[in-house]
């Protein structure tokens, strides 16, 4: 299969675009994990703060449920609320091992690209070198071709010879 140079500039772009599709899938949909042991230092603090235009949960509320001896209002909830967050949890795994996939495949067929790896005067020498061989082939079809027409015509007059040595015998 031959690709013109802006099919593969293309599917670069594209491939580019689905990567930072998936980086961005990733960033989003991912619990941020501690940067360090310590809960409660700045950078964990700053990676658990909420997005620039969202409000925080009020201090009291997440003290609520977090301090000891105190159950929540509805423990049923919970539970609900539980089986909702691995289903996430899953959904977000399988996402991410199919976009996984994706990139690893991608990238295997870019490294596959012919010319990956050379230098661009060796790949000038072998498109000239594609191009006589290719040059040649197409003479040798034409020769064929010629060729096979040689041989039609003879066969067609070796049968109007025969037809008509029959037609005589015949008459």
């Amino acid at each position: 299969m031959i690709f013109s140079w802006s099919q593969i500039i293309i599917s670069a772009r594209s491939d580019s675009e689905q990567f930072n599709s998936t980086v961005n899938y990733v960033n989003v949909h991912s619990e941020p994990a501690l940067l360090d042991e310590d809960p409660m230092s700045v950078t964990n603090m700053a990676v658990n703060a909420p997005n620039p235009g969202q409000q925080a949960p009020p201090p009291g509320q997440a003290q609520q449920l977090n301090s000891p001896g105190e159950r929540p209002p509805d423990s049923n909830s919970v539970s609900n609320h539980a089986s909702v967050r691995e289903e996430a949890e899953a959904n977000f795994e399988n996402t991410i091992n199919e976009l996984s996939t994706d990139i690893i495949l991608k990238s295997r067929q870019i490294n596959s690209l012919p010319g990956i790896g050379t230098s661009p005067d060796t790949q000038l020498v072998t498109i000239n070198e594609l191009i006589k061989e290719l040059d040649e082939v197409e003479r040798k079809r034409i020769e064929k071709i010629e060729e096979k027409d040689k041989l039609l015509a003879w066969c067609e007059t070796l049968i109007k010879e025969v037809a008509s040595g029959i037609s005589e015998t015949r008459s």
